[in-house]
């Protein structure tokens, strides 16, 4: 028995470190942060105040990919980036689902945020979200499903909670 509890703590921190030591590879990120430039979304509206739209963007060795969502969030409304847990309002959570052969690198890479009072802060405009993941072998048809769980708030009013995925093509 406590050999068992050795070897899987051995493995989880072996697993850890290899997971650490993958290195993005700096023509991705630069083909990122053009990607997601370039990257458009569908309008928003009063009723449907946050839109999403996601792209994938390959390394030219292709044993690297960056998943790029995007949302779009009307003037004046905000979705939440952090709530303490004595506030009323719902933290914003990022989806992801890989296929085989396709693993996440590190956690997604977060915007800026801005505080907005009693410990709460926000994403307002086009935050950019992004999920470098490692390439081993994969079918070329396969997909991947990546989205956004949140809640929007103008000064006024917050809708209930809901989800919003994109299907991306690999």
């Amino acid at each position: 028995m406590k050999y068992n509890v050795y070897l899987y703590i051995l493995l989880f921190f072996t697993q850890l470190t290899v997971a650490q030591t993958i290195k993005i590879l700096p023509e991705l990120k630069q083909k990122v942060e053009k990607a997601a430039n370039e990257l458009s979304n569908p309008q928003t509206s009063l009723v449907d105040p946050v839109s999403i739209n996601g792209t994938l963007v390959w390394s030219e060795d292709k044993t690297q990919v960056a998943v790029v969502l995007k949302a779009s969030i009307k003037n004046q409304w905000h979705i939440y980036a952090y709530v303490p847990k004595d506030q009323p309002f719902i933290t914003s959570e990022l989806r992801l689902k890989l296929p085989k052969g396709i693993k996440a690198i590190g956690t997604w890479n977060l915007p800026y945020n801005d505080a907005y009072g009693k410990g709460i802060y926000v994403y307002r405009d086009m935050p950019v979200f992004i999920q470098y993941c490692a390439v081993e072998k994969y079918n070329i048809n396969a997909e991947l499903e990546c989205g956004l769980f949140y809640q929007a708030c103008d000064p006024n009013i917050c809708f209930p909670p809901q989800t919003k995925m994109k299907v991306l093509k690999l």
